[in-house]
Order: C-alpha cells, then sequence, then structure tokens
C-alpha cells in the first residue's frame, strides 16, 4: 500500500496542477468534442471571452509528453498574407479625377466655400481670404485671419475693389480703361504689386495716354496723392494741347508747382513766347490775393529775350488790362525786359556795322527754345516781317482762348510746327483760306 502511494506520488510530481471546465452535451459524446466547440461554448457564456485568455486554458500534449499551446488570436499579417505584393497593382487602369486646380478655380469663380466679407460702404463681397493673401500684401501681413475687414471708400471704390478681385481671379485680365485711376488707387493702397504694375503699362505708353488723353488722365487723378507720380509723368506729355488746356477752368486749378514746370519747360508748344506770359497771367489772376507771391517765380520761367523787340517797347505803351500792367511794372519784370532790349538791340547794332541786314525778331534766339507752333485759329500771329504783327494784347490772347474752346476737340493735332528761321507769308496764306472756306 504504501508503495502504490509513493508511485502516485512521483507522478504527481512531474505534471502540472491545472484546472479545466468542461462543457458538454450529454447527447454528444465527449470524445467527439472538438476545442473549438469548446471555445464556442465558452463565448456564449462569458462577455468577455477574450479576457480569459483561452490560449493558456486550451492546450494539449503533445505524442512526446511535451505540452504545447495553441494561439488562436494570430492576425492575417501574421499569416503571412498582405495585399503589397498583387500582381499588376500598377497596370490596373485607375479612375479619372478632376484637377484640384479645377475645383479650386470653380470654388473661387462661383464664390463657395467663401472666408472672408470685405465691407466698403455697407456692401458686402463675400471672398476667399487666400486668394487676397496671394495677391495682396494688405491682406497677406494681417496677423490673424478676420471674417470682416471694412475698406475706406475714398481710396477703394466699391467698383474698383470688384476689378481689382475680378484681376486676381482672372489669368489673362483685361483692364478698363474708364475706371485705371480707381484701380491703380486701390492697388496701391492694398499694395496688390501685379495690378500696379498692370496699370503702369497703360500709364508708360505714349499711344494711350498723349497730349489729350494725358491731360485728362492728369486732371481726373488730382484729388489722389497716390496718383503724384501719374500725374508728373502725365505733365510732360502735354505739349501740343497745352493752350487748348490753358482754355479750360481745370487749368485754373493747376498746382503752382506744375505750372512752373510747364512754363519752364523746352516742349510745351506755343505761337510766341508772348502766350507764355499771357498763360501765367491767366492763373495769377484767377485768385491774385492768393497767388500774387508767386510772381516773382512765374516770371523767372518767362524768356523774355524771346519775345519780339516791338513787343517789348510796345507793351508798357499800349496795353491795358490791369494785371497785365501791374506785372510788366514790377521792378524785376521790368529789369528783364530793359536787359532784353538792350541784349536785343546791341546785336542788331553789330550786325549791321557787319553790314547784315536781319529783323529784328531773328535776334531773340539767344536761349533755350521753345516748339513753336503756326495754328491758323490764331489771330495775333504773323511771321517775321509781317507789317501786321505789331499789335498783341491780353484782350487777344482770351479771343483766342474762346475760338479753342469752340473748336473741334481735335484740333490741337492739326496745328503745324514753325519754324521761327524761315520766313512765311502769313497773312496771305490766312487770306487764301479764308477764301477757299466762303468758296466752299
Amino acid at each position: 500500500m504504501e508503495e502504490l502511494m509513493r508511485q502516485n506520488g512521483q507522478k504527481c510530481e512531474r505534471q502540472e496542477l491545472t484546472c479545466s471546465v468542461l462543457f458538454t452535451n450529454p447527447k454528444l459524446s465527449a470524445e467527439k468534442l472538438s476545442s473549438n466547440d469548446e471555445i464556442n461554448s465558452i463565448a456564449r457564456f462569458v462577455s468577455k471571452a477574450e479576457d480569459l485568455e483561452m490560449h493558456r486554458v486550451f492546450s494539449k500534449i503533445s505524442k512526446n509528453g511535451v505540452e504545447e499551446t495553441t494561439s488562436l488570436n494570430r492576425s492575417l499579417f501574421e499569416f503571412g498574407h498582405n495585399f503589397e505584393d498583387a500582381d499588376g497593382w500598377l497596370k490596373l487602369e485607375q479612375p479619372c479625377k478632376d484637377r484640384l486646380a479645377t475645383v479650386l478655380r470653380y470654388m473661387f469663380e462661383s464664390h463657395l466655400k467663401t472666408t472672408v466679407q470685405i465691407e466698403i460702404n455697407n456692401m458686402y463681397f463675400n471672398c476667399h481670404f487666400i486668394v487676397l493673401q496671394v495677391y495682396s500684401r494688405f491682406f497677406s501681413e494681417l496677423e490673424m485671419i478676420p471674417l470682416l475687414v471694412t475698406l475706406p471708400e475714398k481710396i477703394v471704390s466699391q467698383k474698383a475693389f470688384m476689378l481689382s478681385y475680378k484681376w486676381m481671379l482672372s489669368d489673362e485680365p483685361v483692364l478698363e480703361l474708364a475706371h485705371i485711376v480707381e484701380v491703380y488707387v486701390a492697388a496701391t493702397y492694398l499694395r496688390i504689386s501685379g495690378l500696379a504694375a498692370h496699370c503702369w503699362k497703360y500709364f508708360d505708353d505714349e499711344e494711350y495716354y498723349n497730349e489729350d488723353t494725358a491731360c485728362v488722365l492728369y486732371v481726373e487723378s488730382k484729388d489722389n496723392p497716390a496718383m503724384d507720380v501719374v500725374r508728373n509723368l502725365m505733365l510732360t506729355r502735354i505739349r501740343k494741347f497745352l493752350l487748348t488746356f490753358v482754355a479750360t477752368r481745370d487749368f485754373l486749378d493747376l498746382p503752382t508747382s506744375h505750372l512752373i514746370f510747364l512754363l519752364e519747360s523746352d516742349q510745351i508748344c506755343v505761337n510766341t513766347e508772348i502766350e507764355v506770359f499771357f498763360i501765367a497771367v491767366r492763373w495769377l489772376g484767377h485768385d491774385w490775393n492768393k497767388r500774387k507771391v508767386h510772381v516773382r517765380r512765374l516770371m523767372s520761367c518767362i524768356r523774355f529775350n524771346l519775345m519780339p523787340l516791338w513787343y517789348l517797347l510796345y507793351a508798357r505803351r499800349e496795353e491795358d488790362h490791369p494785371l497785365v500792367m501791374k506785372l510788366i511794372f514790377n521792378p524785376e519784370v521790368e529789369y528783364k525786359i530793359d536787359e532784353s532790349i538792350s541784349r536785343i538791340t546791341s546785336r542788331m547794332y553789330e550786325d549791321a556795322l557787319e553790314g547784315n541786314d536781319a529783323q529784328s525778331e531773328e535776334y531773340a534766339s539767344d536761349s533755350g527754345q521753345r516748339n513753336w507752333i503756326c495754328d491758323s485759329l490764331c489771330s495775333y500771329y504773323h511771321g517775321v516781317g509781317c507789317p501786321n504783327t505789331r499789335e498783341i494784347r491780353f484782350k487777344h490772347f482770351e479771343d483766342y482762348l474762346s475760338e479753342l474752346q469752340q473748336c473741334s476737340k481735335d484740333h490741337w493735332s492739326q496745328v503745324i510746327f514753325q519754324d521761327p528761321s524761315k520766313k512765311i507769308d502769313c497773312c496771305s496764306t490766312r487770306k487764301i483760306k479764308s477764301d477757299d472756306f466762303v468758296a466752299d
């Protein structure tokens, strides 16, 4: 008996004590019950069967007596299955997809899912903020992305912003000539360098802005400080159109510095230097009390030595316009007139001694010349030596400006340049033209 117990004790030492639970169906034989059936049975009985670590519960003994554990939680990847080695995967024809650029353009142009509102004088524009950031430094430098941005209407008008945003969305934008000033001012404020450069492409081209169109742009942009550089450029292109411009009320509002620029320019087109003097008189007379402080500076722009000798002698004797008389008898102006008379007569005397016979007007050419023109509407214009060229008063100049106001708008382009060294039979030519007009 003791021997039997000792043998049983040795067998127990070799085996690990385990606890197992077996659920059996009395109708089934225990020998036919598989491990899967047991697992399924327990899964129906326990709410979280995975927590029981059943792969440790169910074990089997190999033929050689060693215990083997079978895990039932292995994945497909652990089995060696994957989808990365599928044959011909890259050769598969891919389905079509809308291009991102096309979709985004559609959203931008259709104003879908906009992210910011721009308010200008109670009008709201629904925009995509990223579009504004791409082109405008004003928006790109904002520290926070806003939901609403209010812009000053005096600088960025509603029309200008609409055209600017349209320019951003277009691949081949074309600016409207009628609104280019508004757009340029807005582009300057919003710091849209590409749009500003686009405007300058038009400003730089004299085919679009020259003479009359340059003058119109100059007048239209007078209240916009952002247009100062453009205005200065346009001022240099007013040459033949100058006298027509002087005939308008817009000329009377010309800033002093701009008037000085014109009066000093060699490029302006006039019939005679006397007109340059009368231009200054017209501007000064518009607001004499405020502008009389500029008399000295303006009179320094007049080239009295280019005026004919007969006028320098005649003006102080025959002119009856109060302001003209006041200027002519100004001490500094009198000195310039007397100096010019002295220089012209001295040259005439020297040439007479040498046997040269020339008209006094021919000596008024020893300094920078203007662009001299011969306008058929100018009743007081006469060639050198013409007996009728002995009277020009400020009243005659005003009559000439009235003629310019009533003539065709392209009359300025029809005037011809005149070489002062060449003599013309002006009165006979004018008489022939008049006779032809009556005959027609």
